[in-house]
């Protein structure tokens, strides 16, 4: 007997065995048990999801002459096993792509006014009926419309948008969904194991992600890897042949990132260009390990995950030694270098670029995550600002005086020579009473009960929702008024002190041709030119300290450009270019010999 490929060995006889297609198989049922079934359908979707195969379902439901209770085909009739053998009389299958003319349209006019040899029904099956020419989808209309009561026609397609929409309008239109890889695994575990051979659940999983959705296409790969391999079936073989890389060199990337062992990440690298693999087959399956990594940390994307629950674990098993910052941040990273990696001159280099970045992102999250949590454990400190210094300046004797000795770095940077010149320190306003000791108590707290300051707020069952409501409104009014200070002047008086502190002779003439104006929390800051603007924006020293100056109020800066508001300002002149003959006049102006010189020479300025 000759070898028949497993997408027709396994094809699916009724409706029941259809995969990933319920919405259409119910549908289909419901219409034959209520005797409501149109004269023309249209599948439509994607290749290899079932379409010819519901459509010859349903042709072999409508003809079988003991039609089950379930509206199943009994498979033991007349008309039942005349199609089983090919031999129907009263089913005709034309492919579209071969039969795309007028000519073809009209023999299959002329065929459907013959009724029936046998059984109800006389059904053609168009398959790729986009394929008509635009003449021959006109000669079909009328019969496509109002054909006789016995025949039915059942168009598929792959590509809905290329037929005429009139051809659509007569049609009962059914879309058919790519299959779920859950789906495409559960068939290939049930025709390994009727083959008598054994396969590993990730392998199979690999073959339903390669097939895209389509079934006949993960059966078409499956065949393939049964016929190349003898014995049990892992997923490394799989791999080698479907000339994919093996997720343990991901795995083996990101470890280390982790680890920052920049060495041997160029190993596993260059072993992965040895195999054969493009940079940007790597990058993109570099990037999809890395989106499921950061979809295994929850419980509600995990589902998300066509994996293995094997693969699943060892999944969790790595996301423990990383966080989201570290994933997120690599994703960019790898994102930006797919899009640059078609104008790359050495495609190579900027991959392992990329990867060297990754490994140095780890150390860069857990210096935030370390700062994040000795700030949360940090107790709160008087409100008393800081002075503006630059990133090279040391702190101030009055600051290392009211603060604690904190522990040192293993190399502290050395203290560079420049002066400090801190701004004026503000001096809070005194705050009611019951703001003190909120203020206390807060400061009395331990650290581990300061991560969750929303605890402390959520009301018991038995309070008071008047008394809460005028205790939160006592605490808004102490907040006001301890930052009553904030005016135009105070910030007019700090821009001023940076104007004299500051050696940068860009950054004291924005700050001069700079207004002030306040509106609610916005800080407005008005300038004659926009270079103005951007040099008071590039100060942070100056924008962290107004910040810190009044931690109660949610400050924001909005930077504009109003010309009429400076009318004394006068921009500076542009420097004119000399011509050749004016820098020889200014020249002989300054030296008289410089005139000789020309003539010695025999020059002439042009």
């Amino acid at each position: 007997m000759s070898f028949v490929v497993s997408a027709r060995k396994y094809r699916p006889a009724s409706f029941d065995q259809l995969i990933g297609q319920d919405h259409v198989a119910t549908t289909l049922k419901n219409a034959i048990r209520q005797d409501k079934l149109a004269h023309a359908f249209l599948f439509s979707g994607p290749r290899g999801v079932g379409k010819t195969t519901t459509a010859r379902i349903l042709a072999k439901v409508l003809n079988c002459e003991d039609r089950q209770n379930d509206y199943q085909a009994c498979n033991e009739c007349s008309s039942c096993n005349a199609f089983s053998e090919n031999a129907s009389f009263n089913i005709f299958e034309l492919d579209a792509a071969s039969n795309n003319s007028v000519e073809h349209i009209r023999s299959l006019n002329d065929q459907v006014r013959f009724q029936p040899q046998q059984g109800s029904f006389k059904i053609y099956i168009i398959d790729e009926v986009h394929m008509l020419t635009a003449s021959a989808f006109n000669a079909f209309l009328k019969t496509l419309e109002e054909p006789p009561p016995y025949a039915k026609f059942i168009l598929a397609t792959t590509e809905k948008h290329k037929i005429l929409p009139t051809i659509l309008s007569r049609c009962q239109i059914f879309d058919f969904r790519r299959i779920m890889v859950k789906d495409i695994v559960h068939q290939l575990s049930a025709i390994v194991e009727k083959e008598n051979r054994q396969m590993d659940e990730d392998a199979m999983h690999l073959i339903a992600q390669k097939a895209d959705g389509a079934m006949r296409d993960g059966l078409s790969i499956l065949d393939k890897i049964l016929s190349s391999i003898e014995g049990p079936i892992s997923y490394a073989d799989v791999a080698t042949q479907l000339n994919v890389l093996d997720y343990d060199y991901y795995f083996r990337v990101v470890d280390a990132c982790i680890k920052e062992d920049l060495p041997q990440l160029m190993v596993v690298v260059d072993e992965i260009f040895k195999k054969g693999f493009e940079p940007e087959q790597f990058l993109l399956g570099l990037m999809e390990h890395l989106r499921q990594l950061l979809f295994i940390r929850d419980v509600q994307t995990t589902e998300l995950l066509d994996l293995g629950e094997s693969l699943k674990e060892r999944y969790r098993n790595q996301t423990e030694m990383t966080n989201s910052g570290f994933i997120m941040t690599a994703l960019v990273i790898l994102e930006k270098t797919d899009y640059e990696l078609s104008r790359a001159q050495n495609k190579r280099l900027a991959v392992e670029l990329a990867v060297s970045k990754m490994a140095y992102m780890n150390r860069v999250s857990k210096k935030k995550t370390r700062d994040e949590i000795e700030a949360a454990a940090a107790p709160p400190t008087p409100r008393q600002s800081a002075p503006i210094t630059t990133p090279k300046s040391t702190p101030a004797p009055s600051q290392t005086k009211a603060t604690p000795a904190e522990p040192q770095p293993p190399n502290p940077p050395k203290p560079p020579s420049s002066k400090q010149v801190p701004l004026p320190v503000r001096t809070p306003s005194p705050k009611p009473p019951s703001s003190a000791e909120s203020k206390k108590e807060k400061q009395a707290t331990p650290a581990s009960k300061m991560k969750a300051p929303s605890q402390s707020l959520t009301p018991k069952i038995n309070t008071n929702i008047d008394d809460l409501v005028a205790k939160i409104k006592e605490e808004d009014a102490a907040k006001k008024a301890a930052s009553s200070d904030f005016s135009v002047s105070e910030i007019e008086a700090i821009f001023q002190k940076k104007k004299a502190d500051t050696t940068s002779p860009t950054l004291k003439s924005a700050l001069e041709n700079s207004q002030i104006k306040i509106e609610g929390d916005a800080i407005i800051v008005r300038t004659p030119a926009d270079i103005f603007g951007d040099l008071i924006k590039q100060d942070l020293d100056l924008l962290t300290f107004i910040h810190e100056s009044y931690p109660d109020r949610d400050l924001s800066f909005k930077f504009m450009t109003d010309r009429a508001a400076f009318p004394d300002y006068e921009p500076p002149k542009k420097t004119r270019m000399l011509s050749t003959i004016e820098k020889y006049e200014v020249l002989k102006k300054k030296n008289p010999d410089f005139e000789y010189l020309v003539d010695a020479f025999k020059l002439k300025p042009s």
